[in-house]
């Protein structure tokens, strides 16, 4: 058993993020006097877009003329780690990803004391504190991501590595002026992060054992007449049913907390020493108990965004 947390995540903006490795923009940054054809591609602040037809002078952002002249394709690669809303739509599956390391500077500008980070591959991660004058960090972590599988030297040396693709780091000194530096290191690969959540965290009781794990997939399966399976493939989302144990006297608590994350992304975290029992997401479901012997006991149904 170990205690449930959530983050409520802190919106990272163009001034938030002081230094990142990624590019500022995927592609051209789009241009009146362009001609452009079907398919061409633009960046418009952090946002990337799609030509649908041949034309001048459209403006991504601003035109509206039907036909559209362009398909939002959401963010950029550097900041789809933390923002995948296009409009009111969330584009499940999608990531930041660089060859070899992402290194970036995160400054708040208030206390938090916490970092998730979710879909990740990278064989460590490392984060650093620093404060402005202060050459020497008030916190500097390196987290292994992967570690041999099995027992004895035969796995040690030649079986497969098992890795961690999720990270909370709940621990962080609550310093009202750090800068935070996430360094994601994959040598030799692409280096990728699904989802980055800053924040302060906060206790909403104890996970249990009855805690469960689940994934929906919504590729679509068409059975032909003559018996043939045409399946489109579609993205996939993860889901966990916390099982929560709290007293009595915390459940009007736990409710102020939840209740203004619905429909915004949050870092669930079941057990810090569990991957599989962290997630970014947003709460489907919450049915609490009334407390008998000042105990209360509730689900909370957590789904992935990313």
């Amino acid at each position: 058993m170990s205690q449930m947390i959530v983050v409520p995540g802190l919106e990272i903006t163009p001034t938030r993020l002081i230094s990142s490795t990624l590019p500022i923009a995927d592609y051209d940054v789009w241009s009146s006097t362009k001609a452009y054809a079907i398919g061409d591609k633009v960046t418009v602040g952090q946002i990337n877009y799609e030509a649908l037809v041949a034309h001048t002078n459209r403006n991504p952002v601003s035109d509206t003329t039907t036909p559209a002249a362009w398909l939002n394709l959401g963010w950029i690669n550097r900041y789809r780690m933390f923002n995948k809303q296009i409009g009111n739509t969330w584009a499940i599956g999608s990531f930041s990803g660089a060859a070899n390391e992402i290194d970036l500077t995160i400054r708040p500008g208030q206390r938090i004391n916490s970092l998730g980070l979710v879909g990740v591959f990278a064989s460590s991660v490392r984060v650093v504190m620093t404060q402005p004058g202060n050459p020497v960090p008030i916190y500097d972590q390196m987290l292994v991501m992967t570690a041999p599988s099995g027992r004895g030297w035969y796995q040690h040396f030649f079986a497969r590595f098992k890795s961690r693709e999720n990270l909370a780091v709940l621990d962080l000194p609550p310093a009202s002026n750090a800068d935070i530096r996430v360094i994601i290191s994959a040598p030799g690969g692409t280096a990728r992060v699904g989802m980055m959540i800053l924040g302060w965290s906060k206790a909403i009781g104890t996970a249990v054992y009855d805690t469960s794990l689940g994934r929906k997939s919504y590729t679509t399966v068409k059975e032909e007449f003559d018996g043939s399976v045409t399946m489109t493939k579609h993205g996939a989302r993860r889901q966990i049913n916390y099982q929560v144990v709290m007293e009595g006297d915390q459940v009007t608590d736990a409710l102020q907390t939840l209740d203004p994350l619905d429909a915004t992304a949050s870092l669930y975290v079941g057990a810090e020493e569990l991957d599989y029992t962290i997630i970014a997401g947003t709460y489907d479901d919450l049915d609490i108990g009334l407390p008998t012997y000042n105990f209360a006991t509730y689900t909370l149904s957590v789904r992935s965004l990313m």
